[in-house]
C-alpha cells in the first residue's frame, strides 16, 4: 500500500482462521530497500523475528501505573496517521463483501476475486 491508499501488494489466502502475523512469518517477507513497514499491535515481536525489516509498531505501556512519555505518545500518533490509510483500504475492500463475508465459491477463485476488487478500489481512488 502506498501513501495515497493504492493497493500495491496483497498476500495469498490462507485456509481457516489464522492470525495475520502467523501468515506474515510463514511468507518470509522481502521488501525493497528503503521500505519500512508500519504495523499494528498484532505484529508485536516482529523486531525480534525480523530485525532486518526495521518495522514500526506502536509502543505499549508495560505496567499498569507506567505512563508513556510525550515522545512515545507523539510516535504512536504519527504511526496511527500512517496506519489509517491502510485501514481505510481494508474498509473499501470489505464494501464488496469479498473479505467480510464467507466466500461461497471455489477457494482457488478467491485470490482472483480479491485481485479484481483491489483493482476496482484502486480505480476509484485514482478517480477515473
Amino acid at each position: 500500500m502506498n501513501g495515497d491508499g493504492l493497493i500495491t501488494h496483497k498476500a495469498k489466502h490462507a485456509r481457516g482462521r489464522r492470525h495475520d502475523y502467523d501468515i506474515f512469518k510463514k511468507s518470509k517477507p522481502r521488501l525493497p530497500p528503503g521500505v519500512e513497514p508500519t504495523l499494528d499491535l498484532g505484529y508485536e515481536g516482529v523486531q525480534k523475528d525480523f530485525p532486518e525489516l526495521n518495522a514500526h509498531t506502536p509502543i505499549k505501556r508495560r505496567r499498569k501505573n507506567e505512563k508513556l512519555t510525550d515522545e512515545q505518545r507523539l510516535y504512536n500518533r504519527r504511526l496511527a496517521k500512517a496506519r489509517i490509510v491502510v485501514e481505510h483500504a481494508f474498509s473499501r475492500m470489505k464494501k464488496f463483501r469479498v473479505m467480510s463475508k464467507e466466500f461461497r465459491n471455489r477457494l482457488k477463485n478467491y485470490d482472483m476475486m480479491t485481485d479484481i476488487v483491489a483493482g476496482l478500489v484502486n480505480l476509484r481512488i485514482m478517480g477515473t
